[in-house]
């Protein structure tokens, strides 16, 4: 199995799995080549080795869609035994997904894949370009921000009209999570939830104890963060803000931050979110206004959490790692969120898709392209080789088979997302088309409520009417 040095990432906003101890320092340590095909070798070549006898490099963006232009998708211009498969990720992505590919080709030594690599910044410029092109990828690797734009426009195959892909061994859950209009265009990698990150360490100089995290209320919490920021040792509460915890409020009080036409939620319930982190603000349980923004903006291993200087922040799980090296303690836990009710069952907690593997509708090889998929999602030399990086599955088979190369904050992360797995209600809202940069309205005008720029409900009642305004029929 390749490794990578183990050294903290910044945690992404959009809740990827790129992720924790695997990773290298940057997400983007070097550019990828623009197709990596990859045959039966029947092998796996260490990353030192690459590329190899059956490796051909072309170069970027250009190159990909030069390949595109050929024919129904790059690979079928040479041969009708290839797919063309795109996914992101950084450079230690590509290492391990192709040894997932390697091993798959040695079970199909008929099939030959060609993969098509990219950074997340400038993934979908190129996917966006590939499908207006008329050359979609055969096997699409798809984000939950983006999956009704391609979805609802007909990009992508329904998987379960495909024979030769075995769904049977995965939640219903993960499988509605990929659903568009009923259709289910993708299928789960695996799960990431949404949490909050305590430092036991802080507390205790701080003489405060951990909360009980089935139990607290945002009253709780923010009593809690005030009394640690009281005691002189630390912030009390640092960090999220998200679209993510924002979903968790709005399902406490039976509402949803998507609908089919835009937001889904009311302003008042809004406008209470955006109040949260202003009374948290204005009793000194967070950060002031100024400080906020630069933590935000900063490395991880920079930011207040990390440094010891706030007792709790928020994460997705899939970043533990990450979060327990910046901060240098293997003892960082993950706390349920609080709720209104002060029942975990009541708390909104949802599990996040990491990602998707969809196929194009378009494809001429659907059937190899599902096959591929199946032995990603299904097989356990997969698994083994893939780990935890995109997300924990929810084929406990799948699980199984990681068996020992799983380590101590990966079996945290099992253990936290199974333990957490009978409390959930459904899955949250699909988002819309037209709403993937929404997280940057959410952002910008909670930065204003926190400046006092604008009132909550002001917030409120703009954040819905420029989010809205991005859904595209």
């Amino acid at each position: 199995m390749l490794t990578a040095p183990h050294s903290p990432v910044r945690s992404l906003g959009h809740g990827s799995a790129i992720s924790r101890h695997r990773c290298p320092s940057s997400l983007h340590p070097r550019p990828f080549p623009g197709v990596l095909r990859v045959g039966p070798t029947g092998t796996r070549r260490p990353a030192s080795s690459r590329p190899g006898r059956r490796t051909v490099l072309a170069g970027g963006l250009a190159s990909s869609l030069l390949l595109a232009a050929c024919g129904p998708s790059a690979s079928q211009a040479e041969t009708s035994n290839a797919v063309s498969f795109t996914f992101w990720g950084p450079a230690f992505y590509q290492d391990f997904t192709a040894q997932m590919v390697e091993a798959f080709t040695a079970q199909a030594p008929e099939a030959e894949v060609s993969l098509q690599p990219s950074e997340w910044d400038g993934y979908w410029d190129k996917l966006a370009t590939q499908v207006a092109g008329g050359t979609p990828p055969d096997v699409i690797n798809m984000d939950g921000k983006y999956i009704a734009e391609y979805g609802g426009r007909g990009v992508l195959a329904d998987l379960e009209s495909l024979p030769d892909l075995d769904l049977s061994g995965l939640d219903p859950a993960d499988l509605d999570a990929g659903r568009v209009d009923g259709v289910l265009t993708g299928v789960s990698t695996g799960s990431n939830a949404w949490v909050v990150v305590g430092n036991p360490a802080v507390f205790e100089q701080a003489g405060v104890d951990l909360p009980d995290d089935t139990t607290w209320t945002w009253e709780d919490f923010h009593a809690l963060a005030r009394s640690i920021s009281e005691s002189g040792v630390a912030t009390g509460t640092t960090g999220g803000a998200s679209y993510a915890d924002l979903t968790i409020y709005l399902r406490q009080k039976g509402e949803d931050l998507w609908g089919p036409d835009g937001m889904g939620c009311t302003p008042e319930s809004l406008a209470e979110w955006y109040q949260l982190y202003l009374d948290l603000q204005e009793s000194g349980a967070t950060l002031g206004p100024d400080a906020a923004v630069e933590d935000s903006a900063v490395a991880l291993e920079q930011q207040a959490f990390s440094t010891g200087r706030s007792a709790m922040s928020w994460t997705w799980t899939n970043q533990l790692q990450s979060v327990r090296d910046a901060v240098g303690s293997q003892d960082v836990v993950m706390l349920r969120p609080p709720s209104l009710a002060g029942a975990a069952a009541e708390n909104g907690l949802f599990k996040k898709a990491s990602m998707f593997w969809s196929v194009a509708a378009r494809s001429e090889n659907q059937a190899l392209a599902a096959q591929l998929v199946n032995f990603l999602v299904n097989a356990p030399e997969a698994q083994a080789i893939q780990l935890l990086n995109r997300g924990v599955p929810s084929n406990p088979e799948a699980i199984e088979a990681m068996g020992d190369k799983l380590t101590e904050t990966d079996r945290d992360v099992v253990d936290f997302l199974t333990a957490i797995t009978p409390e959930l209600a459904e899955a949250p809202a699909v988002q819309p088309m037209g709403t993937a940069d929404s997280q940057n309205t959410f952002t910008r005008l909670l930065t204003e409520v926190r400046f006092g720029t604008m009132s909550p409900m002001e917030a409120a009642e703009a954040t819905i009417a420029e989010v809205d305004g991005m859904v595209q029929g």
